[in-house]
């Protein structure tokens, strides 16, 4: 933060002292004026990780992993950041108010959202069964073999081909004109006014987790467009953090240990017909990470349902990528079986994919051949053997041109894998299908492992209140096409757990973050950090399109080498200090991390020495 207001994050930091949270987890020896011990959040024989009381932080040097005690109690216990500052808040004796107290104004806005969303849903379904005007609409769903049973299960519906028929039903129930606006229900006018945004369509209501009606889908029937229409964005409805019909596949996602993700309203609603309960889906949006987040709260297994065409092996792509990112994000090894591996909290994942026959999608072989899908979904496959599958069908690997391209697209999944031994077996087929020697290909994915980017960093002015961590996220925020480019290790060293949640948030938000949306997503405690960051921002320089990327290295850099100077600088005072102490072992263990430190500054900077100060690094 760049103001200078004490917050509940700053009392609690205060207050508390790390060395006794941590050490209630992990057996801490003292080692001068630190201590250290085996790190929680990876395997380990040798202590590695190490706690700085005049900091307040920690710091492993095995698995680079960082943070204060607010991170600590998240990444142990997995909880979210507001559950880990009330649970410390209170062990600190700290006042605290929940976020988003319970404010009758903001839950009676809720409330009256929800039920003008259920109205208009069940006023939907009664058109639907009984209106002459909806016959085409039954027709349509008959068709594609949804029965009346699912009509009410799902509560699907038909919007009248009418301006204004809705606005009128819910303006008879007592409810403006701007609340129905609100609820997304209607279209402001131009010239004053307002009209139903759904008109001669299908509707498909959207409920939460908890079967409250947040939102509608609208199918139109014949050539009108767009063909898929969803509410907008409102209080209670966020299009990337909803699936459709969890609340009615929460429970069986839990039973069976597995949800299988589709990507259209009807593959749901026929899946559930057909006794597969499990089943959710997408609101035309690629897998997001706050989906990532709700399924691995139910399962430890999900199963991306995809079409066999350039379509479904892009989302694919997509939704592995998200996946991959969520992963790495909270330390989860990522192993050929498409499996995420936390190794700091009871909390797994394992994605396979369902490439579905050409022609097909999930409502027409459910209907065709149920057992067909059950084999499909049971026996989906690896993530890694999918995009070899990939390759192999759609690049011509008898030219140089289709062997690159080959190289190109299985590399970086490759480099993804935690496990050594997996990585070289994968590494060994890449070869083999591209017939180029497998040193070669080895090499190749250690550089995609290696941080993108050697451009040399120049000097920038940093006003000493800010942190070069805030730099960096006020130029994510100001150019947020730049979030897919920062290396997934970024956020695990972000050693303050507010910049930590901070680029959660933005990175939950996309593309489409703004200032805006990201103060109307944090809650009261991150308030002030957020709106720092906004401000600062207004302070950064124009950039070209072809210079914000340079920009973000160069930042990423000079975090990376403040970062490793730190380290160096305190692995230096561990190794004195016991070695004055006569510690023969733990002068032994602190030597082994030599290497990896000076790998960590070769990598940043080849040319030169490590432990020399550079004129264009201050």
């Amino acid at each position: 933060m760049t103001s200078s207001g004490r917050t509940v994050i700053d009392e609690v930091k205060d207050r508390l002292d790390i060395v006794e949270l941590v050490g209630s987890k992990v057996e801490l020896r003292r080692a001068g004026k630190h201590l250290k011990g085996l790190c929680p959040f990876h395997q380990e024989k040798t202590p590695s990780f190490v706690v700085f009381p005049e900091r307040g932080s920690y710091h492993c040097f095995g698995c680079g992993k960082s943070g204060d005690v607010i991170s600590f109690l998240m990444d142990t216990e997995n909880i979210e950041f507001k559950d880990a500052l009330r649970q410390l808040a209170e062990r600190a004796g700290v006042s605290y108010e929940q976020p988003k107290p319970a404010q009758p104004e903001d839950d009676a806005e809720r409330r009256k959202l929800h039920e003008i969303n259920r109205l208009a849903a069940r006023f939907y379904n009664h058109l639907l069964l009984n209106s002459p005007e909806a016959e085409a609409a039954r027709k349509y769903l008959e068709g594609r073999g949804v029965e009346r049973a699912s009509w009410e299960l799902w509560m699907l519906g038909y919007a009248p081909d009418s301006w204004d028929t809705t606005l009128k039903f819910l303006k008879g129930r007592g409810y403006a004109p701007q609340d129905i606006l609100v609820a997304g229900l209607a279209v402001e006018r131009a010239g004053g006014g307002h009209y139903d945004r759904f008109r001669k369509r299908i509707t498909f209501p959207i409920r939460d987790r908890d079967g409250n009606y947040v939102a509608l889908g609208g199918r139109a029937m014949g050539d009108d467009t767009p063909k898929y229409l969803n509410s907008p964005e409102s209080p209670v409805f966020v299009k990337g953090a909803h699936l459709y019909g969890l609340d009615l596949a929460q429970g069986a996602i839990k039973t069976q240990n597995r949800a299988v993700v589709v990507e259209g309203y009807i593959d749901a609603v026929a899946a559930h017909a057909h006794g597969f309960e499990n089943v959710v889906a997408t609101l035309g949006t690629a897998l997001t990470p706050a989906h990532v987040r709700t399924l691995s709260k139910l399962t430890r297994y999900v199963c991306l349902a995809l079409d066999a065409d350039a379509a479904g092996d892009t989302a694919a792509m997509r939704g592995w990528e998200v996946l991959r990112d969520s992963a790495q994000r909270r330390k989860m090894e990522i192993r050929s079986r498409g499996r995420l591996v936390s190794s700091g909290s009871e909390l797994e994942l394992t994605v396979r994919i369902a490439r579905l026959p050409r022609g097909e999608d999930p409502d027409t072989l459910i209907r065709k051949s149920p057992d067909t899908w059950r084999d499909l979904v049971e026996n989906a496959r690896t993530v890694v053997d999918h995009f070899f599958t990939v390759v192999r069908e759609t690049a011509d690997l008898s030219t140089p041109a289709g062997r690159t391209q080959a190289v190109e697209e299985l590399a970086p999944v490759v480099a993804d894998l935690g496990n050594p031994i997996e990585r070289a077996h994968y590494e060994a087929e890449l070869a083999r299908l591209v017939g180029i020697d497998e040193h070669e290909i080895h090499g190749v994915v250690r550089s995609r492992r290696g941080k993108r980017g050697r451009e040399e960093a120049q000097n920038f002015s940093v006003i000493s209140q800010v942190t070069p961590e805030e730099l960096a996220l006020a130029l994510l925020l100001k150019h947020p096409r730049l979030l897919p480019s920062v290396p997934p290790d970024f956020m695990l060293g972000l050693e303050r757990s507010q910049d930590r949640e901070l680029y959660e948030r933005m990175r939950e938000i996309g593309s489409e973050l703004t200032a805006d949306r990201l103060l109307s997503t944090v809650d009261d405690t991150l308030k002030g950090s957020a709106a720092s960051l906004v401000e600062l921002t207004q302070s950064q320089p124009e950039l070209l399109s072809t210079e914000q990327p340079i920009e973000l290295e160069r930042r990423l850099r000079t975090i990376r080498m403040r970062r490793l100077k730190e380290q160096i600088n305190q692995h230096s005072l561990l190794l004195k200090e016991a070695m004055n102490a006569g510690d023969e072992a733990g002068v032994r263990a602190l030597l082994e991390i030599v290497p990896v430190l000076a790998g960590e500054v070769r990598e940043l900077d080849p040319p030169r020495s490590p432990y020399f100060k550079d004129s264009r690094e201050k």
